[in-house]
C-alpha cells in the first residue's frame, strides 16, 4: 500500500484549476497535456468561453471572479501578454509560451517534456511548498522548509551525528541560511541537500543529497548523507544513496562523476563506499581536513 507522501509524489495536490485559451492551445503536446489534467483531478477553465459568458458588471467589479474560484490554487497557461495580464493582482502561478517572453514563473519553448508533475512543481514553487524529489522503498526525500528546523536541530543533537559532518549554525543564522538555501539552491539548481523522511509517518530520519565542492582546479558534484541514530545499521544509508546515484545519472550526468569525501576515521562511510562501488581516488584537502576522495562514473 502506498504511503501518504508516495501518493503525493505521484499525483497533483497543489493545483485545483488550470486556465487556458483554446485559441492559444494549438500545439499538439499542449493539447495532450490538457487531456491528461482532468485525470489528475485538475479542473480546466477555458478562458475564451468564460469571457463570452461573463456578466459585464461582475467582470468590472471583480475582474478575476470569472477566471477561477481560487487564484492560490490556479495555474494560468499564457500564450500571449493579453492572457498573462489576467494574472495581475492575483496569486496564480503562471506558465508562459508563444509570444510571452517574461513576467511568468516559468517560460517553456514547447510542451514535449511538460507533464502533470512538472506543473505541480511550478505550483509548489509559487506556493512555497517543498518538492518531493526521490522515493525509496522506505523513505522519501524532500526539500527543507523553515518549519523543519526544530526537527533538524534535534537530528543534529543525536550522539555522534556531528563527528564527521559540520554542525548547524546558531539558530538565527541557520534560519537565514535555510531561507537563502531554498531561494538560491533549490530554485536555481533544482537540487541540493534534502530531508530524508519515513514514507509512512513523515518523520525526519536523516538528510541526504548533493552539493558542489570546489577543489581549486575543478568544481565537482558531491553526495552527502546523515542518518539518525535510531535508523542506523538498518540499510537506510545504502538505500538512500543508491537512489541518489540513480537521480544523478538521470538528471546530473553532465558532471561526469559523483564524488564523496570521507574522513579517514569514518569506517562506516568507507564501508558504504565499497558497497556502492565507488572508486577510491586518493587524498584531498577540504577546508582544514584531509579527506579520502571517492568517485563513481555518471
Amino acid at each position: 500500500m502506498l504511503g501518504r507522501e508516495q501518493e503525493l509524489f505521484q499525483s497533483v495536490k497543489s493545483i485545483e484549476y488550470v486556465c487556458y485559451r483554446a485559441s492559444e492551445a494549438t500545439d499538439d503536446e499542449l493539447k495532450r497535456l490538457l487531456r491528461e489534467l482532468p485525470g489528475a483531478g485538475v479542473m480546466l477553465i477555458e478562458l475564451d468561453a468564460q469571457e463570452c459568458g461573463a456578466v459585464g458588471e461582475q467582470a468590472v467589479g471583480n475582474r478575476h471572479d470569472w477566471i477561477s474560484p481560487c487564484s492560490e490554487t490556479t495555474l494560468l497557461l499564457a500564450g500571449s501578454p493579453q492572457t498573462l495580464a489576467l494574472a495581475e493582482g492575483t496569486k496564480m502561478a503562471t506558465v508562459g509560451f508563444g509570444s510571452v517572453t517574461s513576467g511568468v514563473d516559468i517560460l517553456v519553448e514547447g510542451f514535449e517534456e511538460v507533464d502533470v508533475q512538472f506543473l505541480d512543481r511550478i505550483m509548489k514553487r509559487a506556493q512555497g511548498l517543498p518538492w518531493i524529489t526521490v522515493v525509496t522503498e522506505r523513505c522519501y526525500l524532500r526539500e527543507i522548509t523553515p518549519d523543519d528546523l526544530d526537527d533538524l536541530f534535534a537530528l543534529y543533537a543525536q550522539p555522534g551525528i556531528t563527528d564527521y559532518t559540520e554542525p548547524l549554525y546558531e539558530r538565527p543564522r541557520e534560519e537565514q541560511y535555510t531561507r537563502d538555501y531554498i531561494d538560491k539552491m533549490y530554485r536555481f539548481y533544482g537540487y541540493g541537500m534534502w530531508l530524508v523522511c519515513d514514507r509512512e509517518t513523515g518523520e525526519l530520519i536523516g538528510r541526504a543529497g548533493f552539493s558542489h565542492q570546489d577543489l581549486g582546479d575543478e568544481i565537482v558534484l558531491e553526495m552527502g548523507y546523515i542518518i539518525g541514530v535510531p535508523y542506523q545499521r538498518q540499510g537506510y544509508a545504502k538505500e538512500v544513496c543508491e537512489k541518489l546515484i540513480e537521480f544523478a545519472r538521470t538528471n546530473l550526468s553532465d558532471f561526469g562523476t559523483l564524488n564523496c569525501f570521507v574522513e579517514p576515521g569514518n569506517t562506516a562511510s568507507h564501508g558504504l563506499m565499497e558497497k556502492l562501488r565507488f572508486e577510491r581516488i586518493g587524498m584531498v584537502k577540504i577546508g582544514e581536513k584531509m579527506m579520502v576522495r571517492y568517485e563513481i562514473e555518471l
